[in-house]
């Protein structure tokens, strides 16, 4: 587990092993000793600890014998360099949001070809639905049979999914078809209200589908049962424009689900949990 925080911190495995192996003998030890301990040449691993001690993970001092010597530093230090990561990765997005604009506009032309993405089996069809929360303070709309969606991709997915989407304030209308709903007492992250940023309204009887589409911003993700286990993602305005007109038309026909706020008070206590 050590070894993954330090590799996201951007240690290579090298420097790694020389750390961890300076914080387990748990004193100043010489390049000789250390080198011969580690079974590593004394140049390279000179390099190892010269990167170390730049970013403040291992100490150095000289006898009076003019000897030198390493040890490692105390690991609260790797706390405090997880926040310079963080520190620096909220200046980078700043700045990029900054940037956003021009290279958005850079990216449009006069005439623009639709962009088409094939996603297969399980995990890429939870790979494409991730694309959606890219996006940040945007209203989408899913035309969605929730019944087969759940059986494609599972519940502990969809958990993930809604706790992600309430996050980034993607506010969401779902249309369910009615031979596709679910009880909410069995799905709480399903609910619907401001909190849970979402309005689920059932189609009118005879109206059926085993297909669904997700809309967000210029993209429409479309997914099929387990049967044929495909989806795709569409980026197109002109497409995205002619559904979201079918929606409205739809939406304005069918009817609101009734959730108790009992059914879903798990689920927004691990919000609450979660945001604390």
């Amino acid at each position: 587990m050590i070894e993954g925080v330090l590799l996201s911190l951007g240690l290579d495995t090298d420097e790694i092993k020389t750390y961890l192996m300076l914080l387990e003998m748990s004193k100043p030890v010489t390049v000789g000793a250390l080198a011969k301990h580690m079974g590593v040449p004394r140049p390279s691993l000179y390099g190892f600890l010269r990167r170390l001690h730049g970013r403040g993970l291992v100490s150095q001092s000289t006898n009076m014998s003019n000897i030198r010597t390493f040890f490692a530093v105390a690991p609260e230090q790797v706390n405090l360099l997880i926040d310079q990561r963080i520190g620096d990765l909220h200046k980078t997005q700043d700045l990029y949001k900054t940037l956003l604009p021009e290279l958005q506009a850079k990216q449009e032309t006069e005439l623009i070809t639709p962009r088409f993405q094939l996603f297969e089996g399980e995990e890429g069809l939870k790979h494409m639905l991730k694309d959606m929360l890219l996006y940040r303070e945007i209203e989408t709309q899913a035309f969605w049979p929730i019944k087969s969606m759940l059986d494609i991709l599972g519940p502990d997915f969809f958990r993930y999914l809604n706790k992600e989407r309430i996050k980034n304030n993607l506010y969401t209308r779902a249309i369910w078809p009615q031979s596709q709903t679910v009880d909410i007492k069995d799905h709480p992250y399903l609910g619907v209200g401001e909190v849970f940023k979402r309005e689920i309204r059932v189609a009118p009887k005879g109206i059926d589908f085993s297909m669904g589409y997700w809309i967000y911003g210029n993209k429409a993700a479309f997914i099929s049962s387990r049967k044929e286990s495909f989806g795709f993602i569409i980026e197109s305005a002109e497409l995205v424009e002619m559904l979201l007109a079918q929606f409205e038309v739809l939406w304005k026909l069918s009817k609101p689900i009734k959730v108790d706020p009992k059914d879903t008070e798990l689920f927004l206590r691990e919000l609450e949990t979660k945001v604390d």
